[in-house]
């Protein structure tokens, strides 16, 4: 598991020579240390005598955080511990200099444990300036921590966010504190602008528009869900998922379903569902005609949204968290038994989330006096490109360990290219066995699409694919097809639009690629009713004619073939028109009252 202070602690502290140990408390503890996400709430400001009042703020914000969508989701994935440090002066300096500093707050400096201060040049940005003593802290008294939260004293608006979550003790303070979590835990950008410094890729923020490949494109037209500019000017090239409906923009707004998808998903990254297992899947076990049972404790959201499922040598037996087998399920001498556990929250729409965070426990099994063979097996012995195969082991009774250098009876293995793997059986006083296993890396296929256009409403739509065997298409006006070559006849504006069609090759490899079209909005062009109108010559060369038997004002508008429009006449009855324009074919549209029509003119 990946902890963010782990090495800065160490780098931190090897260069100190002070330490000194504080009291570490408990406020919630859901479960191990080293499955959990592990938050250290910290105090800065607090005297001796005001340390009380630091616990209880404390204990205050981890029961507004556990509460918070969606952390009220998976509360039982965080552990909670404050760590009180006394100040030597109550409050936080406050320089008093930024341009947008508060009137009514005290102007000085404050000596407290980690010297935090309101900002010089955005005021209400509140940091720790003294980061020695954080390091040393956490080091001699939490060194695991995965998140560190620093209340301040002081009931005036500030925070920060980064390697650590700040903010102080404002009427806002908790929601303040969950949205700098946000920077901190979740990698989460503001969604109002601070400035081009602030401006980067991030699960909330993208520079990219296209809604077939933003990385919000599952959340697309759901939830306030959108692609809005951060702003005009620099803010302009930036964009994010929805506008004054997330906490990253307005603390009196929830998560947007963005924000809260990353938050969920860094969560998941953080604590394995799969708390301990029994019997431990170290070496064989050995069936008889006594019942064995299986079992996974698991670490459950709420709702408990993990789908658990047991296979037995690949046929799904069981679902649930535990199984019961004997000898008698057992068709072979050995055999694997294989647990997956996966998390299909609601609150994520990745794509490929369930390959990439489905957890597995296998065990090896034998009959018993059963002999053992060692064997490999490979999930899919031919990937495409990005995909996994599970390498597994079989039949041996000591100890496995891969070409990769991980060991146990399975690894995952992601090759780019084709690779052989190997997977050795060491047991004390034999020789060591060794099995190899080949995993092929097809070739990615490279889709194309392309259409004939541009075109003009009621004309008929071509696309077509290339790179593959089989074609799916998407697009506007929830269009859907299966055939390499699609036809849409009787276009009209709205078919307009980008089209996405994913291609995939004889060895089920699979690419996308898009094609724009363009529909331009001239009416239908059909041959014109001479009891409407009659236009000529046609074609035409330096005048036209119109004539019409309808009486009152008539209209008559020239489109060139892109559907601009280059002139427009009034008259009644009958008008001529001199034609400065160049050689080719033109559209016209013809109206009087309710009546229009639309026809072809070549100017030559």
């Amino acid at each position: 598991m990946a902890r963010f202070f782990t090495l800065v602690l160490f780098l931190f502290s090897s260069f100190s020579c002070f330490s000194q140990t504080f009291k570490v408390d408990t406020l919630y503890k859901h479960g191990a240390i080293d499955n959990r996400v592990n938050v250290v709430i910290l105090g800065d400001g607090f005297t001796q005598a005001e340390l009380p009042k630091f616990t209880e703020e404390a204990k205050k914000f981890a029961d507004f955080f556990l509460n918070y969508a969606p952390y009220d989701v998976y509360r039982n994935y965080f552990n909670f511990f404050s760590i009180a440090t006394p100040s030597k002066e109550s409050g936080v300096s406050n320089p008093g200099n930024a341009p947008d500093a508060y009137p009514d707050q005290p102007v000085g400096k404050k000596d407290t444990y980690y010297g935090a201060s309101f900002g010089e040049y955005i005021h209400r940005l509140v940091v720790v300036q003294n980061y020695q003593n954080l390091t040393d802290v956490l080091a001699f008294n939490f060194p695991t921590a995965d998140l560190v939260v620093m209340l301040v004293n002081t009931p005036f608006y500030g925070g920060s966010g980064g390697g650590i979550a700040v903010h102080t003790l404002h009427s806002a303070a908790n929601t303040i504190g969950v949205h700098e979590i946000g920077h901190t835990f979740s990698a989460l950008n503001d969604e109002y602008w601070a400035g081009p410094q602030y401006g980067w890729e991030a699960p909330n923020m993208t520079a990219i528009t296209d809604p077939a490949t933003i990385k919000w494109k599952n959340w697309l037209n759901e939830t306030n869900i959108g692609i809005f500019p951060h702003g005009e000017g620099e803010a302009a090239k930036w964009f994010k998922p929805t506008h004054a409906n997330c906490l990253m923009e307005y603390l009196d707004r929830p998560f947007c379903a963005v924000c809260k998808e990353a938050t969920a998903e860094r969560i998941l990254q953080v604590v394995s569902p799969i708390d301990r297992v029994m019997p431990e899947p170290a070496q064989a076990i050995v069936l008889s005609e006594q019942p064995q049972t299986f079992k996974l404790n698991l670490v459950e959201p709420e709702p408990n949204s993990l789908k658990v499922e047991w296979k037995l040598d690949g046929t799904l037996i069981k679902t649930g968290s535990e199984i019961t087998l004997n000898v008698t399920d057992m068709q072979d001498n050995t055999g694997n038994l294989v647990a997956s556990v996966f998390d299909s929250t609601l609150l994520s729409r990745r794509e490929n989330r369930e390959d990439e965070r489905t957890k597995t426990i296998q065990w090896t099994l034998a009959k018993s006096n059963a002999p053992l063979v060692f064997k490999v097996k490979i999930s899919d012995p031919g990937i495409c490109p990005g995909e996994f195969s599970l390498l597994t082991a079989s039949g041996c009774a000591g100890t496995v360990s891969w070409s990769t250098g991980e060991t146990g009876l399975s690894v995952k293995v992601n090759p780019k290219v084709t690779t052989d793997y190997a997977v050795t059986c060491k047991m004390p006083g034999q020789p060591d066995s060794t099995l190899k296993a080949k995993v092929t890396v097809f070739a990615q296929p490279e889709a194309t699409a392309t259409n004939t256009g541009p075109y003009l409403e009621k004309e008929t739509i071509e696309i077509s694919a290339g790179g593959g065997i089989n074609y799916f298409w998407q697009g506007p006006e929830n269009f859907k097809s299966e055939t390499q070559v699609s036809l849409i006849q009787n276009a009209t504006v709205r078919n307009s639009g980008v089209y996405e069609v994913r291609v995939v090759d004889t060895n089920g490899c699979a690419d996308t690629a898009t094609t724009e079209v363009k529909v331009s909005p001239i009416l239908a062009i059909e041959n014109p009713s001479n009891a409407l109108v009659q236009v000529s010559p046609n074609p035409a060369r330096g005048f036209v004619k119109i004539t019409t038997k309808l009486s009152g004002k008539s209209l008559f508008t020239l489109f060139d073939i892109q559907g601009r429009k280059v002139l427009d006449k009034h008259f009644e009855q009958q008008t001529e028109l001199n034609l400065n324009k160049s050689t080719g074919l033109y559209l016209y549209r013809f109206s009087n009252g309710g009546r229009e029509v639309s026809g072809k003119l070549l100017i030559e």
